[in-house]
């Protein structure tokens, strides 16, 4: 499905010009992507039956249609996803930064005891940094076969 998508997006063309449908299968199908072409307007971008729209980025700059990847495709555009993003990115970033500022502690301080407290939550907090950063690629990678 995804390389079929590109294909169309490369040729440019609508669908009802490439697409020759199934009625017993393809009904519902061709019936969204109509509505697409009567009420999509309104959206980012779409792919209706006869009509499309690219996003205002790609018309402005004559380019290629964005790749499929999720975070143009969904991310950016529904509100819960982007900010999952935006906090599972803030969260990596300040995970990072207190790990530096742990280390830093840890090398400052002598032999009082609160080195092995520092390296631990350094260490923890390079951990949950490094999970933050998978959920965030979560959003943010390509539609890839498993």
């Amino acid at each position: 499905m995804v390389g079929q998508q590109a294909e169309v997006e490369r040729l440019g063309t609508s669908l009802n010009s490439l697409y020759l449908p199934l009625k017993t299968s393809d009904l519902l199908l061709i019936e969204y992507r109509k509505w697409l072409d009567k009420f999509g307007t309104s959206l980012p971008f779409y792919q209706g039956y006869s009509t499309r729209k690219l996003p205002q980025k790609e018309l402005e700059n004559n380019q290629q249609p964005a790749p499929l990847d999720r975070l143009r495709r969904h991310t950016q555009i529904c509100g819960s996803c982007n900010r999952a993003y935006q906090v599972t990115n803030r969260l990596k970033t300040t995970f990072v930064a207190v790990a530096i500022a742990l280390a830093a502690l840890a090398i400052v301080t002598d032999g009082s005891g609160t080195e092995l407290l520092a390296i631990l939550g350094s260490g923890s907090a390079v951990v949950i940094a490094t999970v933050a950063h998978k959920v965030k690629t979560h959003f943010e990678r390509s539609y890839t076969r498993h």
